[in-house]
């Protein structure tokens, strides 16, 4: 039997206009030409410097563009992108006051894909599902640790105010999860997240920790699970580190 929880540290920014598309290709790692009403996609806004402001899941309704984000950066988001878009023939808001996103840990083996249902959408990510409505209810039928854990099986992270602005989206492995394209024109940082890549530089990356962690002596928690953590540790080799608890408990992480 599936479980359902209410994900209220996430919220949405609505993007609508003739150029919202395009206005947003301008500014985001991922590709939107082949997005479509019936797919979903991951991305991320960053700043001049390739530093990942927000993460974002993307859909096109054909009538606006919703990124659901975390909530805690909405205003920060917001503010950054109105600066820019003044210039296009599109608008954003808030609109998490209108939409609410749960989760549901049914499985149905389809990957990015939309459904249109009653009161919202519901977004198929693989090992479970997304449902945006536009009614709040309170569901907890499952713990959000329980939920991150399954996030972090397909290396979905999502950019908190916490870590905010502080590392390249490759550091994320977002190019491994269809959410950052070298291949692509150009946007906001874009310049030198594409030298790092093709310099081979990159000294901080996404490594994967089969305990839970509640901190480090050295690196940054990006997801922390009840039986998983995601981290960025500095590590210039493909071979597992060992990294050290503030619990002084010693455990060996994965280079993804």
């Amino acid at each position: 039997m599936s479980k359902s929880l209410t994900l209220d540290h996430f919220g949405f920014l609505e993007l609508s206009g003739k150029d919202a598309k395009k206005f947003l290709q301008g500014y985001t790692t991922c590709n939107l030409e082949n997005l479509t009403p019936e797919t979903a996609q991951i991305g991320a806004i960053c700043d001049i410097q390739g530093k990942v402001i927000t993460s974002f899941l993307l859909v096109d309704t054909e009538e606006k563009l919703l990124l659901r984000m975390s909530k805690d950066l909405l205003d920060k988001t917001l503010s950054f992108l109105s600066k820019y878009i003044v210039f296009s023939k599109a608008e954003i808001k808030d609109i998490s006051n209108e939409l609410f996103c749960y989760g549901n840990d049914s499985a149905q083996n389809k990957h990015m894909s939309v459904q249109a249902i009653d009161n919202g959408l519901e977004i198929h990510l693989g090992n479970r599902k997304e449902l945006w409505l536009n009614k709040k209810e309170s569901k907890k039928e499952m713990d959000i640790k329980d939920w991150t854990d399954l996030e972090i099986e397909l290396l979905h992270s999502w950019i908190s105010s916490e870590n905010s602005q502080l590392f390249l989206p490759q550091s994320l492995n977002y190019h491994e999860i269809d959410a950052l394209d070298f291949e692509k024109g150009c946007y906001l940082g874009q310049e030198i997240i594409a030298r790092m890549h093709f310099r081979g530089k990159l000294k901080k990356k996404l490594h994967l920790i089969n305990n839970p962690i509640v901190e480090l002596t050295d690196g940054v928690l990006v997801s922390q699970g009840r039986k998983k953590t995601l981290a960025i540790l500095r590590n210039t080799t493909d071979q597992p580190i060992e990294v050290v608890s503030k619990e002084n408990t010693r455990v060996l992480a994965q280079p993804i």
